[in-house]
């Protein structure tokens, strides 16, 4: 009796526990067997007597019944795990490379259809494709607005030949002596610029004393005064074949007029009054940008008493037949012309000119525009002519004088096609029989067909090595450049940069040109002739291998299409010089720039060297850069950063009067403290040139002016008053790649 009331009492709490164990949720997991034999050892303490012989048998029946019980009764209620649902994946997947076929026969330049040894097996899955789609976070790169500013005051220096020695430390030439440039006079002082911008009929008002009317025997124009003892700047059109010049000023006040000096090539003209009367003077600008607000000045034909104002900005800056001119939307009128374009200080920025030449040299008047000769122009050409020096013509821009050596391509120039064959799994590519790991890279890619009909890529694969392992750069018909980097299969490829950019054409008929530089660590990407980015080589800088490619990732290619390319060419980078490491000696007194020259030359390459500035830019002035493509005719680019903070690109054809100043504009990262350097980079191919420096890009460089193979020089001092006697520049890993 007791052991059925045991019995009955055990099947009882077995009960009770499956019970418990419906949902609500389950509990942490419970070991039921544990549980079971637990209970029956409280249900069944140790004793002394022998259990029955079919009780064990009975209980073990029992414990599996119920364990079949319990989990009939939770498989109804159990909720499985929700299963993750994988985003699909908008961005293109690389393809395989098609293997290898070891060969002692030299690949064609066709395109061969491509039968790996062994079948190939794709290389990728879908679940397994890395993400490689830039997004609308990529920020397209900017194009570098140059901004138009003066030229410095400073006066460059004649050039010497030096003569490396042993120790490349540069000596002038003994013969001929340079003739240094002659010093200029400072400008005559005039009232002090207002701090402030005034209001438009403030500036007319303070300068309409100094604006005068220019009259001759048969026509008339306008000039301005610059010197309080009688000196007016006008242009030399208005006093051309005129006699008996009067000069008429603002309270009516007629003053007879003689001719000091005269230049046609930049149509200036310098007069000289004699009065009693203080004369005002007007100050010239030291910079003006494109926007700035302006007003012209003058006394028009037909309007003999009155002066008359326009109003307008800085629209643009052309160079026209050699010199400097504002091109702004103020009118300028016949009668204007001579009369001085003012900013809102009241300062001179040009003076205006209603006359133009066209390349033929013929004149002719603007229409619907004007035109001023810039300011720095001006008052340079005011100090030489009242010295009564004569005045070479101006500098005119320079043909492009073709290369003395043609460039030497390891691979190419080569046109073709490369079929896309989207079905096979690999990269449709045109193999260049070459293993190269520093280079110039390029072709043009025309665009197979429009965007509505597929997606394409086009580009390059470079320094491929064994297992699969290679740098690709490409451009994508959603707008953007891709650089990847691969190691092994397509699950060890990896994005390195991706970014949309404007220069990209994706138009149906469209082509784009892909320019890819590469030394070292380091490259460059350039798109239809802008520079585009920097690259990062870093993970893979050995030799490898180069190709074209139709089309590179999974879903781009169309069967039976092509992409054509065209002027498909590489060129090899060696080392010519360096990296050396020296200092130049200031000698502000000898009438020479300050140079180290590299025992080398070249047309084309990358020049480049760190530069400790010598001392703070409060202290003097310095600057520091290159020469490039110099001859022993003194013909050079020279591109400089200046103590002020800006960089300078300048051409010179011969003498210092030759000198052209081709670009300028503010270097934002540059150091000019005392303890700060710079490292300045120079890529030079042909027409075109591109500025680094501290390892931003800065702008372009128009190389067209003088396209020779030349010397290379690190500059410690270019300009007139650079550099402090006794300090000198030094320098560090001066280095020159060339592509000749």
């Amino acid at each position: 009796m007791q052991l059925n009331m045991r019995i009955t009492f055990l099947f009882a709490a077995l009960f009770m526990f499956v019970a418990c164990t419906q949902p609500p949720p389950p509990e942490p997991t419970v070991d039921i067997g544990a549980t079971v034999e637990a209970a029956v050892e409280r249900a069944f303490p140790t004793s002394t007597h022998t259990p029955l012989p079919d009780f064990q048998a009975t209980v073990q029946a029992g414990i599996a019944g119920t364990m079949e019980v319990l989990a009939v009764v939770a498989s109804p209620t159990a909720v499985p795990p929700p299963t993750a649902t994988p985003i699909p994946s908008p961005t293109p997947t690389p393809k395989a490379l098609p293997i290898d076929t070891p060969t002692s026969t030299p690949i064609p330049t066709d395109t061969p259809t491509l039968i790996p040894t062994n079948t190939p097996t794709p290389i990728f899955t879908l679940t397994a494709t890395p993400t490689y789609t830039p997004t609308a976070t990529f920020t397209p790169v900017p194009t570098a607005t140059p901004v138009p500013t003066d030229t410095p005051t400073a006066v460059p220096t004649e050039t010497p030949t030096p003569v490396p020695t042993a120790t490349h430390t540069p000596a002038p030439t003994a013969t001929p002596t340079p003739i240094p440039p002659p010093t200029l006079t400072p400008l005559p002082t005039a009232a002090p610029a207002p701090e402030t911008a005034l209001t438009l009929a403030d500036v007319v008002e303070q300068a309409r004393a100094s604006v005068v009317r220019i009259e001759g025997a048969n026509s008339s124009g306008s000039g301005f005064v610059v010197d309080s003892d009688g000196y007016i700047l006008t242009n030399e059109h208005v006093i051309r074949g005129q006699s008996g010049l009067t000069v008429v000023l603002d309270d009516r006040t007629r003053l007879g007029a003689s001719v000091v000096a005269s230049d046609a090539a930049r149509d200036i003209a310098l007069l000289k009054v004699t009065t009693s009367k203080s004369l005002t003077v007007l100050n010239f600008a030291t910079s003006v940008r494109a926007g700035d607000e302006v007003v012209a000045l003058g006394y028009p034909l037909d309007l003999d008493e009155d002066l008359t104002v326009t109003k307008g900005i800085v629209s643009a800056f052309r160079t026209v037949r050699g010199v400097d001119r504002i091109q702004t939307d103020a009118a300028i009128n016949p009668g204007n012309s001579g009369g001085p374009l003012l900013n809102v200080y009241g300062e001179v920025v040009g003076m205006n000119t209603s006359v133009q030449r066209d390349i033929q040299g013929e004149e002719y008047f603007a229409q619907g525009i004007g035109f001023a000769i810039k300011f720095d122009v001006l008052s340079s050409r005011f100090t030489t002519m009242k010295a009564g020096q004569v005045l070479p013509p101006p500098p005119m821009p320079t043909p492009v004088v073709e290369a003395t050596q043609t460039p030497s391509y390891i691979f190419g120039p080569v046109s073709g096609s490369i079929k896309h064959d989207p079905d096979d799994g690999f990269i449709d590519v045109h193999r260049a029989n070459v293993s190269i790991a520093d280079a110039i890279i390029e072709a043009r890619f025309f665009n197979p067909y429009s965007t509505q009909v597929g997606e394409w890529s086009s580009g390059f694969l470079f320094r491929k090595g064994q297992r699969n392992t290679f740098h690709v750069i490409v451009v994508s018909s959603n707008g953007a450049w891709y650089h990847n980097l691969r190691t092994g299969d397509v699950d060890a490829e990896h994005e390195l940069a991706a970014e949309f950019s404007s220069h990209i054409d994706t138009t149906a008929g469209g082509s784009n040109h892909i320019r890819v530089v590469t030394n070292g660590e380091e490259g460059w990407l350039f798109i239809n002739g802008a520079f585009v980015s920097t690259l990062n080589l870093n993970d893979l800088i050995g030799s490898g291998g180069v190709s074209a490619i139709g089309s590179y990732y999974r879903g781009h290619g169309i069967s039976g299409e092509s992409t054509r390319f065209e002027g498909y060419i590489i060129r090899r980078f060696s080392k010519k010089y360096g990296p050396g490491d020296g200092s130049i000696g200031h000698d502000p007194d000898d009438g020479f720039i300050d140079t180290y020259r590299a025992d080398t030359s070249l047309v084309d390459g990358i020049i480049e060297a760190r530069f400790f500035n010598p001392y703070d830019s409060s202290q003097g002035d310095w600057s520091s850069g290159f020469l490039v493509r110099n001859t022993d005719s003194n013909e050079f680019h020279a591109v400089v950063l200046h103590a002020s903070g800006r960089w300078y690109h300048r051409l010179r054809t011969g003498d210092v009067v030759t000198q052209q100043n081709l670009n300028d504009g503010p270097a934002n990262n540059a150091s000019t403290s005392s303890l700060g350097s710079n490292h300045i980079q120079i890529i030079a191919l042909g027409t075109n040139g591109w500025l680094f420096i501290n390892g931003e890009f800065v702008d372009e460089l128009d190389l067209s002016g003088w396209v020779t193979s030349g010397g290379v020089s690190a500059v410690a001092s270019y300009f007139m008053d650079d550099g402090i006697s006794g300090y000198s520049t030094r320098f560090e890993e001066f280095t020159i790649w060339s592509a000749d």
